[in-house]
């Protein structure tokens, strides 16, 4: 069973086995970390594809403009957008995948918009954007805390970030719920978490649903 020394977020060393009889059947015994300070939970290291077979499953998935139910999705986030970051003219689409449908939809919306991902745009970008905004990528991270520092470099004063992943609860049964049964979901996140990010990165919370979806911004 694995041990690790301390939160891949906040660095807290009292973070504590989770020890879930039925996930470990499921999931090839797979062990799931949480931290009491920041309120992740995350999978350890040595239980993480390696990165050619990450890959491969992302190529799987149907994440195009065909994709009707996929686009109208975004396209409610990018309403929300508007209605609450007021004034953004660039953005960057962090984790854009195979085919970038989030970066097309919003320049159709007029937007100046580029795309990054590890595997499939691996560019980084050397410019700042009034909104950086990942959809379905954070629970992806093998380093949260590093991505995150990126992110906020990629910030312009008074910038946006958008993130979209589903938010464990703790009144809820972490083991039977359906979002760690991705092999690639390895971080997972509660409002308390975004509310330690908030506050360790320099953000206040413009929005959430408090479901998948929050919106920040740089104070």
């Amino acid at each position: 069973m694995a041990s690790p020394k301390k939160c891949i977020l906040c660095r807290n060393s009292s973070v504590f086995d989770l020890k879930f009889t039925k996930t470990y059947k499921k999931m090839g015994k797979r062990d799931y970390f949480r931290c009491p300070e920041c309120d992740l939970i995350f999978v350890p290291e040595e239980f993480h594809l390696s990165s050619i077979d990450e890959e491969a499953r992302y190529l799987l998935h149907n994440n195009t403009l065909s994709n009707g139910g996929y686009v109208n999705m975004f396209m409610e986030k990018i309403k929300l957008i508007q209605q609450y970051c007021p004034g953004i003219m660039s953005a960057l689409d962090y984790g854009c995948g195979h085919e970038p449908v989030l970066k097309k939809l919003l320049q159709l919306e007029g937007y100046d918009c580029d795309g990054y991902d590890l595997y499939f745009n691996p560019g980084f970008p050397v410019r700042s954007y009034d909104i950086v905004i990942s959809t379905e990528v954070f629970e992806h991270f093998r380093d949260i805390r590093n991505e995150l520092t990126k992110i906020h470099s990629l910030l312009k004063t008074g910038g946006f970030l958008a993130i979209m992943t589903s938010f464990h609860d703790p009144a809820e049964d972490f083991e039977n719920w359906w979002y760690h049964s991705d092999p690639t979901h390895i971080c997972f996140f509660s409002m308390k978490t975004f509310d330690w990010i908030s506050k360790q990165f320099g953000f206040k919370k413009i929005y959430s649903n408090e479901r998948n979806f929050i919106i920040l911004q740089l104070k």
